[in-house]
C-alpha cells in the first residue's frame, strides 16, 4: 500500500477526507440556496432543509467511522451480511405492499419527521454480497462466470429480487442501477466478455420492451432526445434544467439569485441540485466540482488496485462504482446526456438515505485500506515479533 499519494497527501485517505469536507461544505451551501424559497413556503423557515442536510451529514460521518472501525471483513461475514440483506428485503417488501405513494411512486418508509428510501440500502447490500462470494471464488482459483456452480448464484438471485421489488415501486432507473452495480463487480472479477455481451444484449432488449410498454417511459425517452417537443409538459423539467445551466455562463449569477429555485425547476434541491449549482457558480464552478469528484475517484481507485485481498478489491471497486458512477450519471442526466432517472448527486443533492448510505460505503472502502496497511506492517515485522503478535491476537480472541 502506497505511503504517499499524488505528492501532496501521505495516503489516499487524507485526500478522501479533505474532498468530503469540501463537498459537504459546498453541498450545504448549494442545498440552502436551492431550497430556501420552497422551505420558507412549506415550513416558514428558510433553513429547514439546510439543518436536515447537516444532520444527515453528521449521521453519515458517524456511520462511516463506525463501519470503518468494525472493518469490512467483519461486515462480509455470512451472518451480518445476510442479516443486512434480509432487513433490506423486508423494507422493500413493506414499501411495495403498504407504502405511501408520493408523486405517483411508493419509495419511502416514513418514521415521524424522517423517511428512509430502502432502494439506497439495496444498492450497498448487493455490492457487499457480490464482493464476498465472487471474492471467495477468486481466492480459491475458480473462474468467475454467470453459469458457474456455487454460492455466487445467491448474488444473482438477491440482485434479481431487489431489482424486481424496486421496479414495482415503480423505479426503473434505480432497478437498472442495482443490476449495473453488480455487473460492474462481475466485470472487475473477470467474467468472460462474451457473457457480458449477452447480458447487455438481453438487458438492452428488456429496457426497450419495458419502455415501449409504458407511455410514460416512452414520453421520457422522446423528451430526452428533444425536450422542446413538450416544453410545458413532459419536457418541462429538462428544459428548465438546461436553461438554468446555460444562464450561469462562465462565473454564474450572484449567489442566491438563480431563478431556477423560484418554483421553475422541479426537484431543484434534490435530483437537479447540480443545475442550480451551475446556474449560480457557472462553468468554472462546475469544473471545480468535477475536479473534486475526479480526485475522489482517483483516491478510490488507488485503494482498489492496491488491495491484495480479493474481497476487499471487489468491495472497493463496487463502492467506487456506487459513488463516482452515480455522480457521473446525475451530472449527465441534469445536462441532458442521459434520460431522467432519479439519481441524486452525493453531497450536493439533499437526500438523507443517499448521504448516510454513501458515507457508510466509503467507510467500508477506507477499512479496505486499513487492512492492507496492517498486513504490510505485519510483513515488515521481524519473524519473532510477528510470531509474538499472532500469539497475542489468538490469546485475546480466546479470552473474548
Amino acid at each position: 500500500m502506497n505511503k504517499s499519494f499524488l505528492k501532496f497527501w501521505n495516503n489516499p485517505c487524507q485526500l478522501i477526507y479533505m474532498v468530503m469536507f469540501l463537498l459537504v461544505l459546498i453541498g450545504g451551501i448549494n442545498v440552502f440556496s436551492a431550497s430556501f424559497v420552497m422551505a420558507r413556503d412549506m415550513t416558514g423557515s428558510g433553513v429547514y432543509f439546510l439543518k436536515r442536510y447537516f444532520l444527515f451529514a453528521l449521521g453519515g460521518f458517524c456511520g462511516m467511522a463506525f463501519v470503518r472501525r468494525v472493518g469490512y471483513k467483519a461486515w462480509l461475514n455470512r451472518r451480518p451480511l445476510w442479516a443486512f440483506f434480509i432487513v433490506v428485503f423486508m423494507m422493500l417488501l413493506y414499501v411495495d405492499a403498504v407504502g405511501i405513494a408520493t408523486k405517483g411512486a411508493s419509495r419511502w418508509i416514513y418514521l415521524g419527521p424522517f423517511s428512509i428510501q430502502p432502494s439506497e440500502f439495496a444498492k450497498l447490500s448487493v455490492i457487499m454480497l457480490a464482493s464476498k462470494y465472487l471474492g471467495n471464488m477468486l481466492r480459491t482459483g475458480q473462474r468467475v462466470s454467470f453459469f458457474a456452480k456455487g454460492d455466487h448464484r445467491l448474488v444473482l438471485a438477491a440482485t434479481f429480487i431487489c431489482a424486481v421489488l424496486v421496479y414495482k415501486q415503480p423505479d426503473l432507473g434505480t432497478a437498472a442501477i442495482i443490476v449495473a452495480l453488480v455487473l460492474g463487480v462481475y466485470v472487475i472479477a473477470g467474467v468472460p466478455k462474451w457473457q457480458l455481451a449477452g447480458i447487455f444484449s438481453v438487458g438492452g432488449l428488456a429496457i426497450i420492451a419495458t419502455t415501449l410498454a409504458s407511455s410514460y417511459r416512452m414520453g421520457r425517452v422522446q423528451v430526452w432526445f428533444d425536450p422542446w417537443l413538450d416544453p410545458r409538459g413532459k419536457g418541462y423539467q429538462m428544459v428548465q434544467s438546461l436553461l438554468a445551466i446555460g444562464s450561469g455562463g462562465l462565473t454564474g449569477t450572484p449567489w442566491g439569485h438563480g431563478a431556477g429555485k423560484f418554483f421553475y425547476l422541479p426537484e431543484a434541491h434534490t435530483d437537479f441540485a447540480f443545475a442550480i449549482f451551475c446556474q449560480e457558480n457557472g462553468f468554472l464552478g462546475a469544473m471545480f466540482l468535477l475536479l473534486l469528484f475526479a480526485l475522489l475517484g482517483l483516491a478510490f481507485c488507488n485503494i482498489t488496485i492496491n488491495a491484495r485481498d480479493r474481497r476487499g478489491f471487489l468491495l472497493a471497486g463496487g463502492v467506487t462504482f456506487l459513488i463516482i458512477g452515480q455522480a457521473v450519471a446525475n451530472m449527465a442526466m441534469v445536462c441532458g446526456i442521459l434520460p431522467v432517472i432519479g439519481v441524486p448527486l452525493i453531497f450536493i443533492s439533499y437526500g438523507g438515505s443517499s448521504m448516510v448510505l454513501s458515507m457508510a460505503a466509503i467507510g467500508l472502502l477506507l477499512s479496505v485500506y486499513d487492512e492492507e496497511v496492517k498486513e504490510a506492517e505485519q510483513e515488515a515485522m521481524p519473524r519473532e515479533a510477528r510470531r509474538d503478535n499472532l500469539r497475542m491476537v489468538r490469546n485475546e480472541r480466546w479470552r473474548s
